[in-house]
This record gives structure tokens, sequence and C-alpha cells, in this order.
């Protein structure tokens, strides 16, 4: 083989090896993220800027019914409804169950408040939850914040520093994100309603909570289950529940990441001044930590028991400092008596000294 053809053979060679890198490369699928933008009759905004900025996802919007076709492959459904008039029906309810049953999947539903329209998102929401297995519910009632808020009380910005030590790598980089109008975000356990502000729940983790000066307002029947008017607290607005056997995050916020009036997505982009300038937020960030840990479930569940191995881990130090310094304390307590020891050693070592030599003489 001469020399031109040797060269010719290594060039179709490696284009074909290009070629090749370039299809194994097409090949890779992006995590697949469903938002279920329900009722929504045009264009999304928010929605639309995740979408271009996040763009190692593949998304998909479904406005209608949804179908096991729309969630094939999908590791996330963030549920939003956009017309608060729409319901989910029972055949779409068992086709999320059944996508919950492989495993390794996020649920996100958005809650909303008993303002106006918005009341009539709750009840679906919560028999959504309810359905799925899920002890989250959004409370019958609108959360308002009168100090921690975008320049009026129900546009509450959420804050981040008391998030539950479990999941507090969702919070990286976020202070505060807007939610405009929710609701606080409470439990069902038994069929008995749960502050989740005061009680924590097996498998729930509280992510995102109103200032001191949170506090709730009543638009429209039936009252809260479990909160009163007008009592100032700090109210949980996102939390979300793991199910350690499917290793399956649902996850509910008291509004929504895209749509209902204002979602937490980059508000910004409707009120630049508002939300950059004024009260800036860091919405869109905790939504890209949202899906960038739950994307990998094996990631989110080893990191989500570490708070608890750190804390085994603290007990076995503080048990065996425990016994270092009852050690300590024998050798100082030992060493308080080596002149006593002394003294007793340098007598019996006289008294030998001295019976030795007459035990010689009488022999």
């Amino acid at each position: 083989m001469n020399r031109a053809t040797k060269i010719l053979a290594l060039t179709i060679l490696l284009s074909m090896l290009i070629f090749s890198m370039g299809i194994a490369e097409a090949q890779v699928k992006k995590p697949k993220v469903v938002v279920w933008l329900k009722g929504a009759a045009g264009a999304v905004r928010q929605y639309d800027a995740a979408r271009n900025d996040l763009t190692q996802y593949e998304w998909v919007n479904v406005t209608g019914t949804l179908t096991s076709k729309d969630l094939e492959g999908a590791f996330a459904l963030i549920v939003i409804l956009v017309d608060s008039s729409q319901k989910i029906t029972s055949d779409e309810i068992n086709v999320i169950k059944n996508w919950l049953a492989t495993g390794r999947k996020l649920l996100w539903v958005a809650g909303d408040s008993d303002y106006g329209t918005d009341m009539y998102r709750q009840d679906t929401v919560n028999n959504l939850l309810k359905s799925v297995g899920s002890v989250l519910r959004v409370d019958l009632a609108e959360c308002i914040d009168k100090t921690m808020n975008a320049g009026a009380d129900y546009r509450v910005l959420g804050l981040s520093d008391k998030c539950d030590d479990e999941v507090k790598f969702l919070v990286a980089g976020v202070t505060r994100a807007l939610f405009h109008g929710p609701a606080a975000i409470v439990a069902e356990v038994g069929g008995k309603y749960v502050a989740l502000n005061k009680e924590k729940v097996p498998n729930v983790y509280r992510i995102m909570w109103t200032s001191v000066n949170g506090t709730i307002s009543e638009f429209n029947e039936p009252p809260s289950k479990v909160y009163q008017m007008g009592v100032y607290d700090r109210y949980v607005l996102m939390a979300l529940e793991v199910d350690t056997t499917n290793k399956n995050v649902i996850l509910l916020s008291g509004d929504a990441p895209f749509d209902h009036y204002e979602g937490m997505y980059k508000p910004e982009l409707g009120n630049p001044t508002r939300y950059s300038v004024q009260y800036p937020q860091q919405g869109a960030t905790l939504l890209a930590n949202i899906l960038s840990w739950t994307c990998d479930m094996d990631k989110f569940f080893t990191y989500l028991s570490m708070p608890g191995q750190i804390s085994s881990l603290n007990k076995q130090v503080s048990d065996l400092s425990k016994q270092v310094s009852d050690l300590q304390g024998q050798v100082a307590y030992l060493n308080s008596m080596m002149p006593v020891y002394a003294i007793i050693a340098l007598i019996v070592g006289l008294v030998i000294g001295f019976a030795i030599p007459k035990y010689i003489l009488k022999k």
C-alpha cells in the first residue's frame, strides 16, 4: 500500500469515527420534563423562558388531556391548572399513578389560595395529592406576609432560611422566591390535618417559609382546617414528601412556578423594576435546583440521608469524647495518687531493707 492510499484510508477511518461520535451524541437523551399547563389557551411566557434557559432538559408542554404517552421517558411532571375551573379526571390520575409506580419520579403540584376563582384549584389539587398517596395538602385559605413581600402582602417573598436541614441543598443560591397569592402548605395524616409550621411529619420536608409576619386571610368557604386568621407566625409555602420505596418525590408549592398571574420563575420578565431592582428574588434558581437534583434520584436520596448520618456520627464522636474524658479523669486521679504510692513503696522498701539483714544474721 503506497503512502497516498494509506493517507486516504486513514482519512476515511477518521471521518467515520467522527460521524459515529456525532450519532452517539445525538442518541443521548436529555432528561424529560413534562409541564401540564392544563387549560392554557396560548403561550405561557415563564414556561417558554425556562425551556430556553434550561436546555439540558427535553421540555414537553401539555395543555389538554394528560396521557401515558405524554409521560413516556419523563422524570418530572409539573401540574399547573392554568384554567382554575379545570378538573383532573380519574383517568388522568391513573396515568400519573402508573407513571409514579415505575419509580424515580418528581411530581410537582402547584397549589393556590382561596381568593376569587383561584379557590377552585384547591380541591382539585388536594384530590390529586390524596389519590397518589401523598399527605401534603394546600390549606383552604390564603397566606400573606405583611413585611416580606414585593410591595403588597399577597406578593409573598418566601424565605429559604428555615429550610429543613435534610433538603438545604435544594435552596443553594436562593434567599427568597415569589409566591403570588399562595396557600400555606399543610398535611393530612390519618384523617387529621397537621400544621406543618408546628409539627414535623415523617418523610415530609419543609423548604420555603414566610417571615415571622406571615398570616392567614380567608376569602371563601370553607375556612382553613388548621389555622386562624390574623395569627402572625411563619408558615410553610413549599414542601416535599419522599417515597423511599419507589424513590419518588412529591413536591407541593403554594403557588405555581409558571402562570397563575405571576409565577415563581423569573417574574421579572413581566415587571423587571419590581422583581429585579426593588424586590430581587431567586425563583429561577430554585426551580433549576429542584430539577437538577431530582433528575438523579439516587443522588437526591444520598444527599437527603446525609444530615441523619452526620447526626449519628456526631453522637458517636460525642460518646467517644465522653469516654476519653472519663479516661483522662482516671489518669488524672492516678497521677494525683502517685506521690502516695511512692511513699508507700518507700516505706515497704525500707521495711524490707531492714528485715532482710536481720533475717540473714539470725541464720
